[in-house]
């Protein structure tokens, strides 16, 4: 009888901590290289979590959305328990901040920004001032904090294209003085587009956009052990440079 109660017991503990399946939200545009749909590779942060869960007992089914629909699926009604990516440097009470309200405790690695600039050009950015007068490269849509100022004085000039490989074609082109990119994102482009690396050179643009880091994100509803697990099998991916070499390959380095 002792022997029954006893694997009653491990078998109802082991249920109250199995995991939960999960609904991975992705964006259907504009997050490449993080979430690439349609394609056999499926994004940085696509990688990284399917590498994390795969030893774990966690159930994901993407989804995949426009970004303001993205947002909307967010809400409880619609998707109660979900998991996706976001930042502390997009925390906001706006429903734009959604995203990023309940933040894994491990991050999955820093994005940092820069000026591409065509390699030939003669530039040096020491401050602000060097881009007075000057016509700088931006994507349609995007907001870029500490610069969207000095655009609507008509101190800095821009130039707002549609894409990526649009903003690095412009730059190749002499139509700008430089194109405002998180670097990662830049890298992938030239990889994808086949653009030639030599004819650009990057410059550090983190005095004016911080460098942040990218966490999953959830659900309010997700389970504190579900999260923990994940956490742990994140951190012993970036401890055995597997995060890196999933980064790199997106990188084309």
């Amino acid at each position: 009888m002792l022997r029954v109660f006893v694997i009653l017991c491990v078998f109802l503990c082991s249920f109250g901590v199995q995991a939960q399946s999960l609904t991975y939200l992705a964006i259907s545009s504009q997050a490449e290289p993080f979430q690439i749909i349609a394609q056999p590779n499926k994004g940085i942060v696509t990688d990284i979590l399917a590498q994390a869960v795969q030893s774990l007992d966690i159930t994901l089914t993407e989804q995949a959305y426009p970004f303001m629909r993205y947002l909307r699926m967010m809400h409880k009604d619609h998707n109660p328990l979900w998991i996706s990516y976001g930042s502390p440097a997009w925390q906001g009470d706006s429903e734009m901040n959604i995203q990023s309200r309940h933040l894994s405790k491990e991050k999955l690695f820093d994005v940092t920004h820069v000026l591409v600039v065509k390699a030939d050009r003669n530039f040096n950015f020491y401050s602000i001032e060097a881009l007075f007068g000057e016509t700088v490269i931006t994507l349609n849509g995007f907001n870029y904090p500490g610069l969207d100022e000095y655009f609507a004085s008509g101190e800095i000039n821009s130039l707002a294209v549609k894409s990526h490989e649009s903003a690095l074609k412009a730059i190749e082109n002499s139509r700008g003085i430089a194109f405002i990119a998180m670097k990662t994102r830049a890298l992938y482009t030239m990889n994808k587009a086949g653009l030639d690396r030599n004819k650009f050179k990057f410059v550090d643009f983190s005095s004016i956009i911080t460098p942040y880091p990218i966490h999953l994100s959830y659900s309010s509803t997700v389970n504190e052990k579900t999260k923990l697990s994940i956490d742990k099998a994140i951190a012993e991916l970036k401890n055995s440079g597997k995060v890196d070499q999933i980064i790199k390959f997106y990188q084309g380095i």
